[in-house]
């Protein structure tokens, strides 16, 4: 898609949603027996999907999310939120229930997130949602898979259908085995450096591996974008006050994706990625 072009880009996200119960601490758990005191609380919708599909709804792309869900209350709470967005939920019925996170956070942006309900995370895709889920994505302009179990047996017939997958591996380590088939799927590859010293040369070898850009943020030390044509440095957006850091990472890699679909540079998609990412940490919602 070219910027000249007038219609608006479109996104297919195939992972997951939550409602979580979001609970601020004056410090982490750091084991064994304690009291805490919360310093305050509030729910909202999460996980990582669902993150990105606000997003990039918020910077103008029309998004379809694809999610298991249960018939009960939060997972009503869930439709209700995606449905106020602009977001078009794929709902798969998920007879465990809808997901539900319970997160510790600190004013730091430390975070520890208790799974109360998982959900069917481990089952994989199955017919029909496979098959319409692939037409789907050969449609779109961008198509995002998170590291979910259930998405892994996804990634082999949407490559072979030609379609670029977005994925982000969050913290990973550059050795988890998990990732593994995630990181050699993606033509567009988005990790935090928190857990990889070398995560310079780990990005720079997905690139020569055939990888079309690696997006690596540092948090409040802005990120780092690496093409076939080289680096790209961008700082963090200053925030007034940081509330929530839950879903910055999200919030960038829509920023970044939208602008990238758009047509426009990678040193302008970069710094569309941390105005999002700034705009979410000021805020106590995921967008």
């Amino acid at each position: 898609m070219t910027g000249g072009d007038a219609r608006r880009p479109s996104a297919l996200v195939i992972s997951g949603a939550s409602w979580n119960r979001m609970v601020r601490v004056p410090e982490l758990p750091r084991g064994g027996p304690q009291t805490i005191f919360a310093e305050g609380s509030h729910e909202a919708l999460g996980s990582s999907g669902a993150g990105k599909a606000l997003n990039l709804r918020v910077c103008g792309v029309d998004v379809a999310l694809w999610c298991r869900l249960g018939d009960d209350a939060p997972g009503r709470r869930v439709r209700e939120a995606l449905s106020r967005a602009g977001v078009e939920a794929l709902v798969e019925d998920d007879p465990a229930g809808t997901m539900e996170h319970v997160n510790l956070m600190d004013p730091a942006g430390g975070r520890v997130s208790v799974f109360v309900v998982r959900g069917s995370l481990d089952e994989p895709v199955g017919e029909p949602w496979r098959s319409e889920l692939i037409r789907r994505a050969v449609g779109a302009d961008l198509v995002a898979v998170t590291i979910f179990e259930q998405t892994r047996s996804l990634l082999a017939p949407l490559r072979a259908a030609g379609v670029p997958l977005w994925v982000d591996v969050h913290d990973h380590d550059g050795v988890n085995p998990y990732h593994r088939d995630y990181v050699e799927a993606a033509s567009f590859l988005q990790l935090s450096s928190v857990a990889m010293p070398g995560w310079r040369s780990f990005a720079e070898g997905r690139v020569r591996a055939g990888a079309t850009a690696v997006v690596c943020t540092h948090g409040a030390d802005g990120a780092s974008v690496v093409t076939a044509e080289g680096w790209v440095e961008v700082p963090a957006v200053p925030v007034a006050e940081v509330l929530d850091t839950n879903g910055a990472g999200d919030a960038f890699f829509a920023g970044f994706a939208s602008g990238w679909v758009a047509g426009l540079d990678v040193v302008t998609c970069a710094r569309r990625g941390a105005e999002r990412a700034g705009a979410a940490v000021g805020s106590w919602e995921l967008a």
